[in-house]
């Protein structure tokens, strides 16, 4: 099985497919039992997901904010099938390093987000659907780059 998700890919040689296998695409066989839930590789797939610009500073953002969703809920959640996408349509290696990095920069404190109020996030929406809400109470926005919006729900 390839997993791409430590920064390095090995080809995975084409074997049978299986009832247990979700997905095929290349060089590429997700197992349809697969369960990742890993606060690194799930904040890494939420940074690559969401990450429309090359900007560090939105995927720490991002990152840390994937990060506060995961301790908020006391755990990861499972994003295999996120990661089975990702790694089965037009995958960019560069993209997914970029993110692993940018988790890993802001997990061991070598980068700090910055406004400080993004920090605190704990969601990420589009800025169009906090600024149309129709309950303003119901997230408060912590800070915005591009046209994302980092929130946390309101107690």
């Amino acid at each position: 099985m390839l997993v791409a998700l430590g920064g390095c890919a090995a080809p995975v040689h084409p074997e049978p497919v299986s009832s247990s296998v979700l997905a095929v695409n290349g060089e590429v066989a997700i197992p349809a039992d697969l369960i990742v839930t890993s606060p690194r590789i799930c904040a890494a797939l939420a940074v690559y997901d969401m990450a429309d610009h090359d900007d560090w500073g939105l995927r720490a953002t991002i990152a840390i904010t994937a990060l506060n969703a995961f301790r908020a809920a006391d755990r990861a959640p499972n994003c295999a099938a996120g990661v089975g996408a990702a790694l089965t349509q037009e995958f960019s290696a560069r993209r997914w390093q970029a993110a692993l990095d940018a988790v890993d920069a802001v997990t061991s404190g070598s980068y700090s987000v910055s406004p400080d109020a993004c920090t605190r996030a704990t969601a990420v929406a589009p800025l169009s659907s906090v600024v149309n809400a129709e309950t303003p109470t119901a997230a408060r926005v912590h800070c915005v780059i591009y046209d994302l919006a980092f929130v946390s729900a309101a107690p």
